[in-house]
């Protein structure tokens, strides 16, 4: 979902029954339309370093995470449960190509790279 102008009416529109929770990967766009349609800040996190997020709002860690938490993770994404979608991918040589298209923000995806 692209972010940007009308942000909240595309999120309506795909859940029109309302959502519960929200992350915010990047910046604070998803934290202030999470807020504007309801969510409660204790289901809202954020990832991205910058300004503190609003009262409530989480910032985890890798503190956070419970004994198992990368095998459960690993074992959703193997079992399909968890779809993470790979936009590209680059071999290491090329590395710095493919931190400039993850940074130019169009990728609908991750970026990876091979050995």
């Amino acid at each position: 979902m692209a972010y940007g102008p009308g942000l909240a009416d595309r999120v309506r529109a795909l859940a029109p029954e309302g959502i519960t929770a929200a992350t915010d990967l990047f910046g604070r766009e998803a934290v202030e339309t999470a807020l504007g349609l309801g969510v409660a800040p204790e289901r809202i996190s954020v990832v991205a370093d910058g300004p503190a997020p609003p009262p409530g709002v989480r910032k985890p860690d890798a503190l956070d995470a419970g004994p198992g938490a990368l095998e459960r993770l690993a074992d959703a994404i193997r079992s399909g449960e968890i779809t993470v979608p790979i936009a590209a991918t680059f071999p290491v040589e090329r590395i710095r190509e493919a931190v400039t298209t993850q940074a130019e923000r169009h990728v609908h995806g991750k970026i990876a790279t091979a050995l």
